[in-house]
């Protein structure tokens, strides 16, 4: 009975070869791109599963109340709280430090008068052996037990191994870490599963004073110190709650900060949610691969749909072949199990043909979408996931038709008239292709818009100038050698000028604390502290409005303020706070005065609302050179640039970014989600076309003798053509009334999470309109005007 079943389908098929393909094709497009979108979904979940304790593990967070109502949210917590906790909380097992996104200059061979350079840029941490107690790692060389227990130590991965030192062992061989810090390779660590927390080189906490004098000491005891790459991780206790850990964590703190514990309220995010919590610098949001999730699902819909009315289309055809197999003595369920074959036959062609679309595109979208996807046909994974596809489908596309041509009766079958049913079929059939566009429609919206946002977002004026700035690393802050750099770039035409900082007039740092103004105490909100040296304005472009800039001193501070933080302070204008004391918390309590007001500028993404900002100087806080390039010849002075680097620092490697790029980073997710929606809006306006097309080309056969009938009573080509497509503009235009207030709603919260975003353009909704009934004329428009141009003769002849 099977086997007649599949002889049976292959040959409908085999006749019916127009329709069968666009099916297939409609199908393995929806199947592909579901695909990628499940490869891309499955490789995020994946982060830091493979780790066996995974459900006891957390990581410290940070929450900061304020009396204002404000909270920032800080991934990092204070050194000092490990060894705190881990000895006052008996709930916690185990504790760990990792210091992390460290970028050094590591010379190979520095023994030789030539040793090798290489510039490693965030991908060195400092940690302990406890992290490998925590954390699973696969180690091929050395004693995760002992391997960092002494000062000057370090295991790197395999791949750096190799690009160190080739095929030779790498163990016990020594390394010069930022031109101060000798490390002795003590193991090798391989390839682990996807983590957050990955680094191609750990060096032994231990080492720690040496690499940061300045700070070291302050940062293993002030409670205060808190820094957005120094994690705290704990290993609870099976049975332990964290509750009662968060509990002992806030007891601790009110004894030793005592009214400004109030302010930190430190939580443990579970490992799993660290990768989602974007309050954190998670890398995408379970929210995102949701929508993406659901985006896929619509893409299936989408094809189904297809299916569905290409198959009730074709009932009249069908309808004598259903009859006379039910005179021959055929049962309904039989030819519902023959449908539901046919049906699973072209899912089953398109699921291997969407496969081989996947494995050609997604190299192409890896480098597109700046990921490492692979496809792999036998992981387990994706496998389940094809035949849960499959299963989706055939359930899905084939009950429905099955349903309807089963129930056909013998005589009104054989004459042809099933009128009742291909009424009922025909209504469905409109509802279809009305969600059907609604689908494709929203989509449209919704790709228009995000890539609306997303070019807001980097072209909206930041309030300081970010063109032609190069930010360089500092390796070495002493005054002498910053002097003489400083001297050798300004006397390139290239280089108009050069600031000494902590970061970029736009970062992620979270950097700031209370402040003192003028008699009072300290002000019941936080403020951002921006560092940089006397040129840092100028460098930047930032607009003094009030007072004037202000000049580094070793005797007394100075600060300019932005305008946010003046009317926070109460002062009626800029000018009234010219000349008053100010102290900053956060840089150690430095009493200055306040000389300048600048006009507000973005410190942070558009996700965020402006906040009060300082800026002074601190030699011991500067990490980077900011160089503003003239911009005429930008590669000549890279050139001079590092000509002049390597003069001051021949040790080091030179390595560089630009301003704008960083920025256009703190945008990816938007660009990236832009992307995604794009490339899924595509196949489902490609996959939509190709529905109506065999729709319009069944209907079309259908009413040959009626076009046949028009044409020799006197009616034109554009008259016929008029008439058959505007019962599918009608329901275009139906989807377009409904399409239009569900992407709305779903767009303006989605840019609910942004501080800055556009207001909703109407002519989105007219673009999308007219570009709807655009392809929908142009696809039933192609198949129509064919059919009408058919001789009359010729259509009345038809059967």
């Amino acid at each position: 009975m099977l086997k007649n079943y599949f002889k049976i389908a292959f040959r409908n098929l085999s006749k019916h070869k127009f329709y069968a393909a666009i099916n297939v094709f409609g199908l393995s497009l929806g199947i592909s791109c579901c695909i990628v979108l499940f490869q891309f979904i499955t490789y995020h979940l994946s982060f830091d599963t493979h780790h066996s304790n995974a459900k006891h593990i957390y990581r410290v967070v940070d929450e900061m109340h304020v009396p204002d109502g404000s909270v920032s949210y800080e991934k990092g917590a204070p050194m000092v709280m490990a060894n705190a906790v881990k000895t006052q909380v008996p709930q916690v097992k185990n504790t760990a430090i990792l210091m992390a996104d460290r970028s050094f200059t590591v010379a190979v061979n520095n023994d030789t008068t030539n040793p090798k350079l290489f510039s490693e840029h965030e991908n060195i941490a400092l940690t302990d052996n406890h992290l490998f107690e925590i954390f699973d790692y696969k180690w091929e060389q050395g004693n995760p037990a002992i391997a960092l227990t002494e000062p000057n130590t370090a295991v790197i991965s395999a791949g750096l191994a190799k690009k160190y030192f080739g095929e030779a062992n790498p163990m016990g061989k020594s390394l010069l870490v930022d031109n101060r810090l000798p490390v002795k390779i003590t193991g090798v660590l391989g390839v682990a599963g996807n983590t957050d927390f990955k680094a191609d080189m750990f060096i032994s906490l231990a080492s720690f004073e040496q690499l940061n004098p300045d700070f070291a000491k302050q940062m293993r005891s002030d409670w205060y110190f808190i820094n957005s790459h120094t994690s705290i991780f704990f290993r609870l206790n099976d049975n332990a709650s964290p509750q009662k850990v968060e509990a002992a964590i806030a007891s601790i703190i009110q004894k030793t900060l005592g009214k400004d514990g109030s302010w930190f309220h430190f939580k443990l995010m579970p490992l799993r949610q660290w990768h989602f919590d974007g309050r954190y610098a998670g890398v995408v949001q379970k929210s995102l691969l949701l929508t993406l999730g659901l985006v896929g699902l619509l893409l299936i819909i989408i094809a189904c749909v297809n299916f569905i009315n290409m198959a009730t289309a074709q009932s009249t055809k069908r309808a004598k072949e259903i009859g006379t197999r039910k005179v021959l003595g055929s049962t309904p369920l039989a030819i519902f199990y023959q449908f539901i074959t046919e049906t699973g036959i072209i899912a089953g062609i398109a699921v291997i043909l969407s496969t081989g679309f996947a494995a050609l595109f997604t190299p192409v979208l890896n480098n597109w979408l700046g990921t490492n996807l692979a496809l792999n046909i036998f992981d387990h994974q994706l496998a389940l996931f094809l035949l849960a596809v499959l299963l989706l489908i055939v359930l899905t596309a084939g009950f429905y038709p099955a349903f309807i041509l089963s129930r056909f009766k013998p005589i009104n079958a054989l004459k042809n008239q099933v009128n009742a049913n291909v009424n009922t079929s025909q209504f469905t059939r409109k509802g279809l292709i009305i969600a059907q566009n609604i689908i494709a429609q929203v989509l449209i919206i919704c790709t228009l818009l995000i890539t609306l946002q997303t070019k807001f977002l980097k072209n909206a004026d930041p309030g300081f100038n970010k063109n032609a700035i190069v930010m360089l690393p500092l390796p070495d802050k002493a005054k002498a050698k910053t002097d003489y750099l400083r001297n050798l770039m300004l006397s390139n035409p290239g280089v108009k000028s050069i600031s000494y900082c902590y970061e970029a007039a736009i970062s992620t740092s979270q950097k700031g604390g209370s402040v003192k103004y003028d008699n009072r105490d300290w002000e019941n909100f936080t403020v951002l502290s921006t560092i940089g040296d006397a040129g840092y304005a100028k460098t930047f472009g930032l607009k003094i409005i009030a007072g004037r800039d202000y000049a580094e001193s070793d005797s007394s501070k100075q600060y300019l303020i932005n305008e946010k933080l003046v009317k926070m302070l109460g002062a009626k204008t800029p000018d009234d706070v010219i000349g008053r004391k100010f102290t900053s918390g956060d840089l150690n309590n430095s009493e200055g005065t306040i000389v300048g007001v600048i006009k507000d500028f973005h410190s942070k993404s558009m996700y965020s609302a402006m906040m009060p900002q300082l800026i002074s100087s601190g030699r011991e806080y500067y990490r980077y050179a900011a160089v503003k390039l003239s911009g005429n010849d930008i590669s000549a002075a890279i050139n001079n640039v590092r000509n002049s680097w390597k003069s001051v620092y021949p040790e080091y490697a030179f390595e560089y970014h630009f301003l704008d790029e960083q920025i256009a980073q703190f945008y990816s997710k938007e660009e990236l989600l832009g992307k995604l929606i794009k490339a899924s809006t595509v196949v489902a306006i490609l996959i939509s076309c190709l529905g109506l097309l065999g729709l319009i080309s069944l209907i079309t056969t259908q009413r040959t003798k009626e076009i046949g009938i028009r044409k020799v009573l006197g009616a034109s080509v554009a008259e016929i053509t008029a008439l058959i497509s505007k019962d599918f503009l009608k329901l275009v235009l139906l989807a377009i009334v409904v399409a239009i207030p569900v992407a709305w709603i779903t767009m303006h919260q989605w840019l609910q999470n942004f501080a800055y975003h556009i207001d909703v353009p109407v002519w989105v909704f007219i673009v999308t309109a007219v570009l709807s009934v655009f392809i929908s004329l142009i696809t039933t428009g192609i198949q129509t005007i064919r059919s009408a141009m058919v001789s009359p003769v010729k259509s009345l002849r038809s059967e």
